[in-house]
Order: structure tokens, then sequence, then C-alpha cells
């Protein structure tokens, strides 16, 4: 721009001297130079001004970067062999003949920029009435490797229950987990620090009193927390080998708790979770299993008196194969074993063999499951309660 300038100033100037008298070449060139400090100065103060705007006014909100809107809908058939002697319902205690929507859910998430997400799931299972499922932001800076999550979410320690329902190779989680992790939501704050590629560790601290649709806050004002710490030792093209060592401490008051069928209501837990996955990417073959251990202490029934409980733990190892011929079908294998009270010898010491197999039609988006489990009681009189299970999987 300043030579621009310079040159239409050199033009006039050569014009007019051709018209008046004859300038002189050092008045020629004092005019140029008084003109090339003034389009300095005039550019030098343009900046100025450009940085003082640009200071002063803040930038509109921008728009949700990204929304998705989706959904999961999950039709079961369920056929208990002796619906009498089970009363009624599954091993799972879903209704134990017949069809019923098992799962129909509903969800919206997004992020507002790079750093923050956030992610709202309403449920409709089993026909009951709409609830909250999650509700939670997500902070994750860019230039850091941590996470920062608040709301009401996962209890995140069991590597099973983590996994995203909608990939579960079999209708339902081991009885192990479902037993004694603490399968199921909570209000608090979770911070996940991924300390290598493939290494993290999370910590969490909750409620500790689950989630109902009437109670999703502290009445007792005691909380719980969990510690777990991940890593992939492995991962190839070939092979997977992935982990998961968890721990939860503190006052746990759900009313999903195992130790509420021998009338505790709350305990002080010290549950280990201990669980891996091995995959051979190669053979199409998945190994993955589970311990978990609990010592709960200072058991209270609803009227605070003091509750005396067994340790419980429990076992698990399963085995998907995809078949070379069609690599869309899958077969499953899984054995779980769960003691809940070792101090009781009841109905609740059972062991599930499962068999079943799985189809993807069109990736998890569209899937069949079925399986069949032969359900064991070891410690009382044995019924008839070895389930069928068939079921049809949408997402959207």
């Amino acid at each position: 721009m300043k030579r621009s300038l310079l040159a239409v100033s050199l033009a006039f100037i050569t014009a007019s001297s051709s018209q008046a008298q004859e300038i002189s070449n050092k008045e020629i060139l004092k005019k140029l130079q008084e003109l090339e400090a003034k389009v300095e100065k005039l550019e030098m103060e343009n900046r100025k001004l450009k940085e003082l705007l640009e200071a002063s006014v803040l930038p509109a909100r921008k728009k949700d970067r990204s929304v998705k809107v989706g959904g999961r809908v999950l039709f079961r058939f369920s056929q208990t062999e002796n619906l009498t002697q089970a009363g009624g319902k599954s091993i799972y205690k879903d209704p134990g003949n017949g069809f019923t929507v098992r799962k129909a859910r509903f969800f919206i998430k997004g992020k507002v920029n790079e750093d923050f997400k956030y992610k709202v799931l309403i449920r409709a299972d089993r026909g009951a009435p709409v609830e909250l499922w999650d509700a939670y932001i997500t902070y994750e800076p860019n230039d850091l490797p941590l996470s920062i999550k608040l709301g009401q979410f996962k209890v995140p320690l069991s590597l099973s229950y983590l996994r995203s329902g909608a990939k579960l190779s079999l209708p339902e989680r081991p009885v192990a987990v479902n037993k004694i992790a603490p399968v199921w939501r909570d209000v608090g704050i979770s911070l996940k620090y991924k300390f290598a590629k493939g290494y993290s560790l999370t910590g969490a601290l909750i409620n500790g009193e689950g989630w109902s649709s009437g109670k999703i806050y502290n009445s007792d004002r005691k909380y719980a927390y969990t510690v777990a710490f991940e890593g992939e030792p492995v991962n190839t093209e070939n092979y997977l080998l992935k982990f998961r060592l968890g721990y939860e401490g503190g006052t746990d008051s759900s009313s999903k708790l195992v130790y509420a069928k021998y009338n505790a209501k709350s305990v002080k837990r010290h549950l280990i979770d201990a669980e891996a996955t091995l995959k051979l990417r190669d053979y199409g073959l998945a190994v993955e299993g589970g311990y978990l251990f609990d010592n709960p202490t200072d058991g209270k029934d609803q009227n605070g008196k003091p509750v005396s409980l067994g340790n419980a733990k429990g076992y698990y190892i399963q085995a998907d194969y995809q078949l070379p011929f069609e690599r869309k079908l899958h077969l499953v294998a899984r054995y779980s074993w769960v003691d809940p009270n070792t101090k009781v010898d009841d109905k609740y010491d059972v062991d599930y063999t499962t068999f079943g197999a799985y189809y993807l039609i069109h990736g998890w988006q569209a899937a069949v499951r079925t399986s069949y489990t032969f359900a064991n009681q070891r410690k009382t009189k044995e019924i008839s309660d070895n389930l069928f299970t068939a079921e049809l999987q949408l997402l959207f």
C-alpha cells in the first residue's frame, strides 16, 4: 500500500511540474519523504485501533459444534423352564416368559467447544415410566491428558459394566458382576488422568446412594469413592490385552446393594475388582474374565442397627468366537460363580453356565442375540429356572 501511494504521488508531482514552473530534485525528494512519514504514521494508528477493537469486543456465543440425537430399542423374548418354581420371574428379574421391551432409551449429546461435552439419556425400560438415566458434563482440555465428569453417570469401576450394553456378547452381564460390582448410576464427580498411551487412572467421589426415581441426593451425608487403574499392555493389529483393576470404598447405601437381601441398608465397602480382556484378532477369538471380592463392614439396617455380613466374592470367564466363514456370526460361552455372603448358605449362592450366539446384521446398529443359561443354586433345593432368551437390538 505504501509503495502504491508513493507511486501515485510521484506521478502527480511529475505531471504538475510539466505545467508549472520547474521544481528542483531536492524539493521533490523532500515531499516524498514527508508523504512516506505520513503513510507510516497512518498505518501505525490503524494497527493500534484494530488491536483495541479486538480487545474490547467479545466474540458472540458459538452454537454447539456437534449435536447427536439417538437411542436404542431392545425387543426381547424370554422363556423360563418352570415359571411357577421360578416365582414368575427370570433369573435376571425380567418377566419370566413372553415378550418385553427390555430397553427403550433416547439420548442427546454434543459439545459446545473442543473442551466441553455433555450427554443426557432417558429410559423407559420394561414399560416403566420415563426416567433420567444419564446427565453429565465432561471437561476435557486439549492441552492436558485429563478429563473431568460431573453429574449422574455409571459408577466407574467394573470393566464389564462400563462396556456399552449395546455391545454385549450375551443378553446380560455376568452374575458375579451384577451381584457384587456397583452396576448402577450415581451422582458425583469423576476425574480421569491419561498418564501414558493406553494407560489411565480414574477416581470418583459419589453420593453412594445409587440411583432411584425419587432419590438422587445424599440423604445420609456420607460418600462412596472409587479408584481404577486401566491399561493396554498390548494393542496391535493382531492382539489386544486390556485390564482394569478397581477399588470401591466409603459408605454405599444404594437400594441395589446385594446386602439389602440380608437387611443391610448401608455398608462400608472394601471392594476389589480385577477384570481383563484378551483378543486374538487373527483367530477371531476374544477371552475375558474377572474376579471380585468385597469385605463389607459397618452394616446397618433401616433403623441404624448393626447387621453382620460375610464377604462377597465371585468370578467369571467368557469366550467369544467369530466364525471364519461367516464373520457376522459369533458363538459365545460363559461361566460365572458368585457367593454374596460367605456367612450364609442360601439361594443367592449360584453359578450360571451360558451358551449363546449373536449376529451383526448391520454392525451393532442392528443385531440379534440369543442364549440359554443353565442356572445352578449350589446351597439350596434346586429349582428349574434355566432360561432361554432371544432379542433384537436397533440403534438409531
